[in-house]
């Protein structure tokens, strides 16, 4: 699992395999579900919150379009792409976080 967290790259297979393996959520790894996202304020200050906390304690991925039961993996719960966009997270992330964050990554994961 480790080598999960240093991939330039993820893929829908790999998301599938954190959903069939039930993977847990963790320190450095936290599910969201679709609902998560959204253009109200309520929602994208819990965004920005959300982002910060992992930036602010040991780093981690946060995983939108999984929804979790106990904590764990359970299934997709898919993200509209054309609503919430790379640039659309970079920007309120950018425009509500205070330092910077330089080494936030985004990756996108198109499923048909």
């Amino acid at each position: 699992m480790q080598t999960f967290f240093i991939k330039e790259e993820y893929t829908k297979d790999g998301i599938n395999s954190i959903i069939e393996n039930e993977v847990e959520e963790s320190i450095h790894l936290d599910f969201k579900e679709s609902r998560a996202l959204g253009k109200s304020e309520s929602k994208r200050k819990e965004l920005s919150k959300d982002i910060a906390a992992f930036v602010n304690s040991d780093e981690g991925i946060i995983i939108y379009g999984i929804k979790e039961i106990n904590h764990k993996a359970d299934s997709l719960s898919f993200i509209n792409g054309h609503d919430f966009t790379k640039e659309w997270i970079e920007q309120l992330v950018n425009s509500t976080i205070q330092r910077r964050i330089p080494d936030l990554k985004i990756f996108p994961i198109r499923f048909d």
